[in-house]
């Protein structure tokens, strides 16, 4: 996060190397990565049980961490990122009592129902973006563009996280599309957000992006057709599991393309 936050305000944004490495950008990416690490902590806690049945190995928070340290260290993080963003501006401090509320919301309630959740999660990943471009006062197509690519991106990462998740999230209650619906009806939703969001998408370069930016996706365009059909082929938990880490992979390179970026 705090990479591609200070690629998007060189790059995208071009903003001087004196301000990026300035106190008040470092204070503004150290309080959006606390925001995050609060909303990890957070989600871990509501989802321990859930947890031990999806992926027992990785189950921190009860095993390695103590429940009533995890939920105190959650606490603080999430205050003293609300502080550092209200020194910044009270614009900055309204979006980290915003999204540490709706990380708190989501972990409680939102992530056990069908979409609502997903929406969520995928809109907090396009604002680790667009809040730099709040916190600089500058607006700028491409970086429009790349939340977007973000938000798109994320929203299906986080249904196929749904469709391997599905046997521990049915145990408890969870009312996702796959444990609604079935896997198969939740395959079909994704490739329906996928048409969706590639025409979007495809309209955001038109209208908005330079040049390169349009060439980068027009490229990515092949791999996500790949990835689309492996969705349809798969049918293991190690499958949706490869799929989850195939999205991370697309916003990885995705971002990093930001490197490349010209006029």
């Amino acid at each position: 996060m705090a990479f591609v936050q200070a690629l998007s305000a060189k790059f995208i944004l071009s903003i001087s190397i004196n301000e990026i490495i300035s106190k008040d950008f470092f204070a503004l990416v150290l309080s959006t990565v606390m925001v995050a690490a609060a909303g990890y902590i957070i989600n871990d806690y509501y989802d321990q049980k859930i947890d031990m049945i999806n992926r027992p190995q990785k189950v921190i928070v009860g095993i390695s961490l103590g429940r009533r340290f995890a939920i105190i260290l959650h606490i603080i993080l999430s205050i003293l990122a609300v502080i550092i963003g209200w020194f910044l501006s009270p614009s900055i401090a309204v979006i980290h009592i915003t999204s540490t509320f709706l990380l708190w919301y989501y972990s409680n309630s939102l992530r056990r129902l069908p979409l609502i959740g997903n929406l969520v999660i995928a809109s907090l990943s396009g604002l680790i973006l667009l809040i730099v471009g709040i916190f600089f006062e500058q607006t700028d197509s491409v970086i429009i563009v790349y939340a977007f690519f973000a938000f798109f991106i994320s929203i299906i990462r986080e249904m196929v996280k749904d469709i391997e998740d599905v046997k521990g999230e049915a145990a408890f209650g969870c009312k996702t599309i796959p444990v609604l619906w079935g896997i198969r009806v939740a395959k079909m939703v994704i490739l329906v957000t996928s048409f969706i969001g590639v025409l979007l998408l495809g309209y955001f370069l038109i209208q908005m992006a330079t040049s390169s930016v349009r060439f980068y996706f027009l490229g990515l365009t092949p791999v996500f057709i790949w990835f689309l059909y492996l969705l349809l082929k798969s049918d293991t938990q190690r499958h949706y599991r490869s799929l989850h880490t195939a999205c991370n992979w697309i916003i990885f390179f995705g971002m990093i393309s930001i490197f490349f970026l010209n006029d």
